[in-house]
């Protein structure tokens, strides 16, 4: 079994793309397809294909795809393991976050007291970048959760928050401080995928009220949603830290619910958490995002 061929799989196979995993790896593509097209002849089975510009593992690549998190995990550990206590020098640190607003300036500091760390940061809704920790596709990340954390995950609270509507300047609503939730009902609400935390906090609300929302249209980012609610399409809600002050188009207001709240975790897998980098990261977000 060839391990460099094993490694090259892994990587394209993770990244869904040739270009990324060359990059990752610091070969060139060429080397890359070698080494894939060499496993497969070997074995005499197909392991990628392309789909719409992206690859794709097959039945069979998905199934070495997942022993491959495995074996490369552990050597991940036992890298930990030999290395420990030492200074934390240069590696690569695959975060997930499911918003900006607290990652960046954590991350920030990762690299500049440790400017030979790659690192890569992965968004996405919460359940979404939760999976990533669990299938080894990140080492660690800042996310919002309802729920205590899957059992295979270590986390730790860093901070609670709050859920606000925010409206244009010229809705009817923008003089209010607060709003009831029974005001939502005859809006246009403005949401984000099904999946989305901050939709199902709102769901849960309007189900407590006994409000019917009528009139709601989806969208599958903050950016777009901003704009839609600065442009007068309707009106949604979002965690109160990431409320665009800076943005004079729109006015944020409270809800009068306490339940509509989340709690921010940095997390990573149980079994990962006394790798150094992580410990590091760990140590940077406690200092960032303090309850």
């Amino acid at each position: 079994m060839n391990y460099l061929y094993l490694r090259a799989f892994y990587v394209v196979a993770s990244e869904h793309s040739f270009t990324r995993a060359a990059q990752v790896l610091n070969v060139s593509q060429s080397t890359l397809s070698s080494h894939v097209k060499a496993l497969e002849e070997i074995y005499g089975i197909r392991l990628l294909e392309r789909r719409n510009r992206t690859v794709v593992p097959t039945d069979m690549g998905g199934a070495l795809l997942s022993q491959c998190r495995e074996l490369f995990r552990h050597e991940e550990e036992i890298d930990s393991l030999l290395n420990r206590g030492q200074k934390l020098q240069a590696g690569r640190l695959k975060v997930g976050a499911d918003g900006p607003k607290h990652v960046l300036p954590v991350l920030a500091k990762f690299k500049l007291l440790h400017p030979d760390f790659k690192i890569s940061l992965y968004s996405g809704n919460a359940r979404s970048v939760a999976q990533n920790l669990l299938d080894y596709e990140t080492d660690v990340a800042l996310v919002a959760t309802l729920e205590q954390p899957h059992a295979q995950l270590y986390a730790e609270p860093l901070m609670n928050y709050a859920l606000v509507a925010f409206v244009p300047r010229t809705h009817r609503f923008a003089r209010k401080r607060i709003i009831e939730v029974a005001d939502l009902a005859n809006e246009r609400l403005i949401m984000r995928e099904p999946a989305s935390l901050t939709r199902h906090l709102l769901n849960k609300s309007l189900e407590r009220a006994g409000v019917v929302a009528r009139d709601t249209m989806e969208m599958d980012s903050r950016e777009a949603i901003r704009e839609a609610v600065a442009s007068g399409m309707g009106i949604s809600l979002m965690s109160e830290i990431e409320f665009p002050s800076h943005d004079n188009r729109t006015i944020a207001l409270r809800i009068n619910d306490p339940e509509l709240r989340l709690t921010e975790y940095v997390a990573c897998r149980k079994n990962r958490k006394d790798t150094r980098a992580i410990m590091e990261f760990f140590r940077l977000a406690r200092e960032f995002c303090k309850l």
